[in-house]
Protein backbone atom coordinates (compact mmCIF):
# COMPACT_ATOMS: atom_id res chain seq x y z
CA UNK A 1 0.00 0.00 0.00
CA UNK A 2 1.19 3.41 -0.98
CA UNK A 3 2.45 5.77 1.70
CA UNK A 4 0.18 8.21 0.88
CA UNK A 5 -2.95 5.52 0.93
CA UNK A 6 -2.13 4.38 4.08
CA UNK A 7 -2.01 8.29 5.76
CA UNK A 8 -5.25 9.08 4.25
CA UNK A 9 -6.95 6.48 5.35
CA UNK A 10 -5.96 7.28 8.96
CA UNK A 11 -7.23 10.45 9.04
CA UNK A 12 -11.67 10.09 9.97
CA UNK A 13 -12.77 12.41 7.28
CA UNK A 14 -10.41 11.81 4.68
CA UNK A 15 -10.95 8.07 4.88
CA UNK A 16 -14.72 8.81 4.93
CA UNK A 17 -14.66 10.92 1.88
CA UNK A 18 -12.75 8.81 -0.39
CA UNK A 19 -14.76 5.79 0.60
CA UNK A 20 -17.75 7.80 -0.62
CA UNK A 21 -16.04 9.17 -4.13
CA UNK A 22 -14.48 5.89 -4.73
CA UNK A 23 -17.81 4.13 -4.47
CA UNK A 24 -19.35 6.92 -6.59
CA UNK A 25 -16.79 6.64 -9.47
CA UNK A 26 -16.60 2.68 -9.17
CA UNK A 27 -12.69 2.71 -8.25
CA UNK A 28 -10.66 1.38 -5.20
CA UNK A 29 -9.05 4.05 -3.22
CA UNK A 30 -5.64 2.78 -4.48
CA UNK A 31 -6.88 3.99 -7.95
CA UNK A 32 -6.50 7.62 -7.32
CA UNK A 33 -3.10 9.64 -8.19
CA UNK A 34 -1.45 11.07 -5.06
CA UNK A 35 -2.89 14.66 -6.84
CA UNK A 36 -6.03 13.52 -6.80
CA UNK A 37 -5.64 12.46 -2.88
CA UNK A 38 -4.39 15.78 -2.09
CA UNK A 39 -6.94 17.69 -3.59
CA UNK A 40 -9.43 16.07 -1.71
CA UNK A 41 -7.36 16.37 1.79
CA UNK A 42 -7.27 19.79 0.97
CA UNK A 43 -11.16 19.99 0.63
CA UNK A 44 -11.50 18.02 3.82
CA UNK A 45 -9.47 20.86 5.41
CA UNK A 46 -11.28 23.62 4.23
CA UNK A 47 -14.44 21.96 5.78
CA UNK A 48 -12.88 22.90 9.18
CA UNK A 49 -13.01 26.48 8.08
CA UNK A 50 -16.29 26.23 6.28
CA UNK A 51 -19.00 28.27 8.69
CA UNK A 52 -22.48 26.39 9.21
CA UNK A 53 -19.95 23.06 8.56
CA UNK A 54 -20.56 20.16 11.78
CA UNK A 55 -16.31 19.99 10.78
CA UNK A 56 -16.05 23.71 11.84
CA UNK A 57 -18.10 23.58 14.56
CA UNK A 58 -16.07 20.84 16.38
CA UNK A 59 -13.25 22.81 15.53
CA UNK A 60 -14.44 26.00 17.69
CA UNK A 61 -15.89 23.73 19.85
CA UNK A 62 -19.21 24.28 19.47
CA UNK A 63 -20.30 20.57 19.53
CA UNK A 64 -20.29 18.21 22.28
CA UNK A 65 -21.02 14.93 20.41
CA UNK A 66 -18.80 12.69 21.38
CA UNK A 67 -17.16 11.71 18.13
CA UNK A 68 -17.29 15.26 16.44
CA UNK A 69 -15.28 17.25 19.71
CA UNK A 70 -12.49 19.64 19.74
CA UNK A 71 -9.75 17.63 20.42
CA UNK A 72 -10.93 15.23 17.37
CA UNK A 73 -10.76 18.33 15.06
CA UNK A 74 -7.39 19.77 16.21
CA UNK A 75 -6.23 16.09 15.55
CA UNK A 76 -7.82 15.80 12.33
CA UNK A 77 -6.78 19.42 10.96
CA UNK A 78 -3.39 18.58 11.91
CA UNK A 79 -3.38 15.15 9.89
CA UNK A 80 -4.22 16.76 6.78
CA UNK A 81 -1.99 19.28 6.78
CA UNK A 82 1.24 17.03 7.47
CA UNK A 83 -0.36 14.67 4.96
CA UNK A 84 -0.46 17.79 2.42
CA UNK A 85 2.75 19.16 3.47
CA UNK A 86 4.61 15.51 2.44
CA UNK A 87 2.90 14.52 -0.27
CA UNK A 88 1.94 18.22 -2.33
Amino acid sequence: MRAIIKAALNIDELSTTLENISSDDNKEIEDYTDAEIVHEAEYVLSTFYEAGHINADALSGDVDEESYNQKWARGEVRKLKALIKKFK
